[in-house]
């Protein structure tokens, strides 16, 4: 019997993507099989042992300027407030933002049938939560430029 990560791969290979398979650690039963969609790499997330849970999850990278994990994280929760639906969370290396969407199907067959609007949802969030960080790095940065000029000229 075709292992279940080996459906979902076949499946987005053929719909014209490569895609790799990493097995999470000593647990060969769950596996992530990545691919790039529009440039951009896609994870999904899968386990042998249920075949009714999925997660889907894209990765969108900060410029170096953006990075501030405090301030990145409120606006993250604040998003996750607003996007019941998406998880956002900070990359592993604090590099950029992961957009994840958990997905429960009754079957392979029918998270397949919606598999490519959960990659849309993750891009299109992911994009908006950069496009957030961004805004309010901006308005930061001109904000203390401002002040900082304000007590110069006071002094």
């Amino acid at each position: 019997m075709e292992l279940l990560r080996d459906r979902i791969a076949r499946f987005i290979a053929e719909e014209g993507h490569r895609t790799s398979i990493d097995i999470h650690g000593e647990n060969a039963d769950v596996a992530a099989i990545m691919l790039r969609a529009r440039g951009q790499q896609i994870w999904v997330s899968v386990s042998e042992d249920d075949e009714t849970f999925y997660v889907v999850a894209a990765m969108h990278e900060l410029p170096a300027w953006a990075r501030d994990a405090k301030q990145n994280a409120a606006l993250l929760l604040e998003l996750q407030e607003s996007m019941k639906a998406v998880k956002f969370y900070p990359s592993q290396d604090r590099s950029g933002v992961v957009a994840a969407v958990e997905q429960f199907a009754s079957s392979p067959e029918e998270f397949m049938q919606h598999f490519w609007k959960l990659v849309e949802l993750v891009r299109e969030s992911g994009a908006s939560a950069v496009a957030r960080i961004l805004d309010r790095t901006e308005s930061k940065s001109a904000a203390e430029k401002f002040i900082d000029a304000f007590m110069r000229g006071s002094q």
